[in-house]
């Protein structure tokens, strides 16, 4: 997970701590009333990719407060005994990693061309002799007459306003909150919201898991920095 999020150089003290980190798991006053401290391995390339505590809280079937906890055990480890990556994990807020540009930039081809596309196979019967009608993607089969959405099978026809679709997935990739999102695209705050959980499970499914990992990262250090400028 971390060879596509942190930058190369600090690939060898990614393995170095993660190598380390059972003798540490095992011997640190950290991690003794952190049971089982086995999940602490487990956590720690989340850790290096800074996952959000909710991402891994569902990962691990924790309370976010658990997640948090472990987290945040895990980070105090890795300031100890490799102080560079640590501050590698905690920059990675300000740069996006060449691979991570990369899925962006084949996602929102493939959704720009999904939704200019003109010519759609049947989903009935396979025909290519079909035609767009209306301005939702619907298209009527010009062979067994039946009209169909490409959009619903990536669940994407439960979404309004697709001509936003590409500006709101720039704003995931900022980390943009949803107040934000409402104010830059007119889109309200439930529906932004909705947006985002739609579009992360898009990527993933689209297999752009590395891209919806990243989205999840910038917004949790975005929620983050205003809570801080907030106290």
């Amino acid at each position: 997970m971390y060879h596509a999020i942190l930058p190369i150089e600090q690939h060898p003290a990614a393995e170095r701590f993660l190598l380390l980190l059972p003798a540490l798991v095992a011997t640190s006053p950290l991690c003794r009333r952190l049971r089982p401290t086995s999940l602490l391995i487990d956590i720690a390339p989340f850790t290096l990719t800074a996952q959000p505590h909710s991402f891994i809280a569902t990962q691990f079937d924790l309370s976010p407060r658990a997640a948090r906890r472990r987290d945040n055990v895990i980070r105090q480890l890795l300031a100890q005994h490799e102080p560079e990556l640590y501050q590698a994990v905690l920059n990675l807020a300000q740069t996006m990693p060449e691979r991570v540009s990369q899925q962006a930039q084949a996602f929102k081809s493939w959704l720009t061309e999904l939704l200019n596309t003109s010519v759609m196979p049947c989903d009935y019967c396979g025909s290519l002799s079909t035609v767009r009608i209306g301005h939702r993607l619907n298209f009527r089969c010009r062979n067994c007459r039946r009209t169909f959405n490409p959009l619903k099978k990536y669940q994407l026809n439960e979404l309004s306003h697709c001509g936003l679709w590409l500006s709101f997935v720039d704003l995931l990739l900022q980390g943009e909150t949803c107040r934000t999102i409402n104010q830059q695209l007119g889109i309200n705050t439930d529906t932004a919201s909705k947006w985002q959980i739609y579009f992360l499970w898009i990527m993933e499914q689209q297999g752009f898991s590395m891209l919806a990992n990243y989205c999840r990262v910038k917004r949790r250090q975005r929620c983050r920095q205003i809570w801080l400028d907030r106290h």
